[in-house]
């Protein structure tokens, strides 16, 4: 009855809490760490032997790799590009290559601020280049291949002035008077040749 307790109890231990049983019953059949000798009469048992237990391996696992992902310039055509004051594509609009600039609508601005054009297409700008004079942006939209150059009626006289687009790529310009920091934010525009 005793070795009966003694066995359940370490099944039940070893199930419950992982710890391994002693077994001083002397009959040396513990699964525990070793049993001591029985002592006395015909009961005597030999010591038992401890058990073994061998830890199980640790498991693996590989890390997977980064995705990569390229950077577009926004909108759904290829190659658009955000260029202050005109930020999305449905800003840009087509037509007459003919840009107004000066006081209207109310406040001074170029009218499109933001034109569309075929590769090729001379653009032309009327206004008034003494109150206006129009330069092309060192801050905004590409930098090079713009044709647009400083224009102002002290130095170059007229209203108009005509800039041929040979080069696809996103050129700003802007009123030297009214954005004197070629900012984007004021008196400003981009023509988009494609």
């Amino acid at each position: 009855m005793k070795r009966t307790f003694l066995l359940a109890w370490c099944v039940v231990s070893l199930g419950l809490a992982g710890f391994a049983c002693t077994d001083n019953s002397g009959n040396g059949n513990g699964t525990g760490s070793a049993g001591t000798t029985g002592t006395g009469g015909s009961n005597a048992g030999t010591a038992g032997t401890g058990g073994t237990s061998a830890g199980g391996s640790g498991g693996t696992s590989a890390g997977g790799t980064g995705g990569t992902s390229a950077g577009g310039t926004g909108g759904t055509t290829p190659g658009f590009m955000s260029v202050l004051p005109c930020t999305s594509e449905s800003q840009y609009v087509g037509g007459t290559p003919t840009v107004n600039f000066g006081f209207i609508n109310g406040g001074l601005a170029y009218d499109p601020k933001c034109l569309k054009v075929p590769v090729g297409t001379t653009v032309t700008f009327s206004g008034d280049f003494g109150t206006h004079p129009l330069a092309p942006s060192a801050n905004r939209g590409n930098q090079t291949n713009n044709p647009i150059t400083v224009t102002s009626a002290g130095v170059d006289g007229g209203t108009t002035a005509d800039f041929k687009f040979s080069t696809a790529g996103f050129y700003a310009y802007y009123c030297q008077v009214h954005d004197s920091g070629d900012t984007g934010n004021f008196m400003d525009g981009v023509i988009w040749v494609q």
